[in-house]
């Protein structure tokens, strides 16, 4: 069934493309359409040839012309618009528009395209973009899609390389065994140098990750050159040696890593050590570094903004899930109502004015209905508003006292949960029966929710790291279902809420 309205639906999209292109009389509008479809494949197959010899299409303004003629034609040229929406999604990440850059790849995942070779180097470069953004649990998920593509394009290269990817993320959140796993599945039936050494690499980060810094100089002495010397595989290195007290090695391995690196963050690692660990450098010298570090992670946390808005984008797609089938299908069956309802309204027209009187009386009543609806709703309004104020003077109140853990009896996890229940509207009890809780998310909702608390406070607080409490805000973000990002928005939301709306 779904296979016959996909026709059906290429059938409508024909016709829709033979009116598009009919529409003007003197056929000038049809000749300017045409030509620029094929200026734009033009385009696309320019940089095909220039990809196959190793060379980046730059042309930011005619690809995202190409991109552009071919979305409305793309049923029909769907490799085509695939292709230039994968380049112009190349042009813009280069150029640092990660969010326009996200949005052209999953354009790419989108498409109809029978090449998947293309569609998995979209999700490869979508998966980077989650690892340069620190969501390694979702560059994970993408990577695993891109390797299922490259799989059905019998690209056996590409698949080692970016399941490689996948378990370099798993490295990076610290599961090693997991890691450690994927990348027995490539390295059974890969003999490539280049797959070999990177995987060498993917074991000495998971060990580095782990504490684990002999075995990690042992992995990475395991890659061969020309891998050997690359910036990655140095500052592992670097990293081992600093944390085993090794201060000369790492300061060696730390600057060959500085002196050719082009990734931000390796020289904002490097930095930290040239400017620690170097004992024969003077105060000038690690000024001057420090001050060199300091710029790069200004550039960090620029492209970090960027990047977190093209994860957004790529989180509302995941959870879109579009279904084209039932779009269609919806689409013939909004046109056979339609028909249905022009035949009944023809017969029974003699009857219109009849109707026409039941549909006054029915308006009077629903403008009776929403005047008393608007009232209630300004009601609530100022209620829910006075609630608001309160939270936000009570919490002001707290912030401004000499001893907050004395009032707020912090150290008695029950006596606290009593005084925020009678400070704010039982939230203590409301975030009991959200979810099942422990003591430790629910004081770290606490601490969320009073708002006078850095991250690095929160962490001293809950004895855990500032990057442990960012996965454990997310992992109670999941909990509680809240599916934004802000976690108190949530938190005085659920405050306010009075118990029957729950």
């Amino acid at each position: 069934m779904f296979i016959r309205v996909r026709h059906i639906g290429l059938v409508l999209a024909g016709i829709a493309v033979a009116w598009a292109l009919g529409s003007c009389s003197d056929g000038s509008c049809t000749v300017g359409a045409c030509s620029r479809v094929q200026e734009a494949r033009r385009v696309v197959a320019e940089a095909d040839s220039l990809r196959v010899a190793g060379v980046t299409y730059s042309d930011s303004a005619a690809m995202a012309q190409a991109a552009s003629s071919l979305e409305w034609v793309r049923a029909f040229y769907p490799t085509d618009y695939a292709h230039a929406n994968y380049y112009l999604g190349r042009i813009l990440r280069n150029s640092g528009d990660h969010p326009a850059a996200m949005e052209a790849f999953l354009r790419v995942t989108h498409s109809r395209t029978s090449d998947h070779t293309i569609k998995g180097r979209a999700y490869s470069n979508i998966g980077n973009m989650c690892r340069l953004a620190a969501e390694h649990e979702i560059a994970c998920e993408i990577y695993l899609k891109a390797a299922d593509e490259f799989c059905k394009a019998q690209d056996t290269l590409n698949y080692c390389y970016v399941t490689n990817s996948r378990a370099y993320e798993c490295a990076e959140m610290g599961e090693k065994e997991t890691a450690f796993s994927i990348l027995r599945e490539i390295e059974a039936f890969s003999t490539n140098n280049s797959i070999g050494s990177r995987i060498q690499e993917t074991r000495a980060e998971a060990c580095y990750k782990v504490g684990q810094f002999d075995s990690a100089l042992y992995y990475i002495s395991q890659t061969i050159h020309p891998h050997s010397k690359e910036p990655s595989c140095l500052l592992i290195r670097a990293q081992a040696y600093s944390c085993l007290q090794i201060k000369d090695s790492a300061v060696y391995y730390a600057q060959l890593a500085a002196a050719s690196t082009k990734s931000w963050f390796d020289l904002n690692n490097a930095y930290y050590i040239l400017a620690n660990d170097n004992d024969s450098c003077n105060k000038k010298d690690v000024l001057q570094i420090a001050g060199e570090r300091s710029d790069v992670q200004k550039l960090i946390e620029i492209r970090q903004g960027q990047l977190s808005q093209a994860v957004q984008l790529l989180e509302q797609d995941m959870n879109r899930k579009p279904n084209l089938g039932w779009l269609v299908g919806t689409f013939f069956t909004l046109i056979i109502v339609g028909i249905s309802l022009r035949l009944y309204f023809v017969r029974k027209r003699k009857k219109h004015e009849l109707v026409s009187q039941q549909v006054d009386a029915l308006i009077q009543k629903k403008d009776t209905l929403s005047e008393q609806t608007l009232q209630m709703e300004q009601r609530q309004a100022e209620h829910r508003n006075m609630k608001l104020q309160e939270i936000e003077q009570i919490c002001a109140a707290i912030h401004h006292s000499h001893d907050w853990k004395k009032e707020l009896h912090w150290d008695n996890f029950n006596e606290l949960c009593e005084v925020i229940n009678s400070q704010f509207f039982f939230l203590a009890d409301k975030l009991k029966a959200t979810c099942p809780l422990d003591e430790k998310e629910i004081r770290l909702c606490i601490l969320v929710f009073l708002d006078m608390f850095t991250l690095k406070e929160i962490a001293a607080l809950l004895n855990y790291s500032e990057k442990g409490i960012r996965t454990y805000k997310s992992r109670i973000n999941k909990k509680v279902g809240n599916n934004g990002k802000d976690l108190r928005f949530f938190l005085v939301e659920l405050a306010i809420l009075s118990p029957e709306n729950r």
